[in-house]
């Protein structure tokens, strides 16, 4: 099982339901855990460690290669691998922590944005809300069904790792064909402004059942 921190939720029923947080490349689990005491109390909060180990306390999902013209690639079956993992691992956790299934969340960032999105279209059965911070729809990813699941997406224009031009490619249309799928863009770069971070706590508790 993957290393984990978890903060329980604070209400009264059998089986709580829980948000998933998944970090970018060369973060960890403690990262998105700094957003816990601002997440709805309802839920329970399970960040997910990485599996790969870069450099102490830096972590990745999937491996990225550089390519000739100094840009970065993945590997499509690594990439399907770390999601396996990702599946497996919120199977066990719901199971141990006795969660409620069907009110299951999923954050991610950056790297963990793209396996929310991955996530959310290849199991739409067992997601109901992804979060999608400062990532993009991978190009392999059948988007051409509607969604079964809602999702809040947002990029900074000024952010150099992930251009917002791919956002704007991979997640805009699919916002602007439907209601389900929500896209801010902020004045920020490769991170999470007061603004963003406000919208979407805002978009959780519109959107908690």
């Amino acid at each position: 099982m993957l290393e984990y921190r978890i903060r329980k939720a604070e209400n009264n029923l059998a089986q709580s339901p829980v948000m998933f947080l998944i970090h970018g490349y060369g973060s960890n689990s403690e990262d998105l855990f700094s957003f816990a005491p601002y997440l709805p109390k309802s839920h329970t909060i399970i960040a997910l460690r990485a599996p790969l180990l870069l450099v102490h306390g830096s972590y990745a999902w999937y491996q990225l290669y550089p390519k000739e013209d100094g840009s970065l690639e993945a590997k499509l079956n690594e990439a399907q691998d770390a999601l396996d993992l990702i599946i497996k691992n919120i199977e066990l956790l719901v199971n141990k922590y006795n969660l409620n299934s069907l009110d299951l969340s999923v954050l991610g960032f950056s790297q963990g944005a793209m396996l929310s999105w991955a996530l959310a279209y290849s199991k739409p059965k067992k997601v109901r809300r992804i979060i999608a911070l400062s990532g993009l729809i991978h190009e392999s990813i059948d988007t051409s069904k509607s969604p079964e699941f809602v999702a809040y997406a947002a990029h900074g224009i000024n952010d150099i790792v992930i251009s917002v031009e791919m956002a704007r490619k991979s997640v805009l249309p699919l916002s602007k064909k439907y209601n389900e799928i929500e896209y801010y863009e902020f004045n920020d770069g490769h991170t999470v402004s007061n603004e963003n971070f406000s919208k979407m706590l805002a978009w959780l508790e519109k959107t908690n059942l």
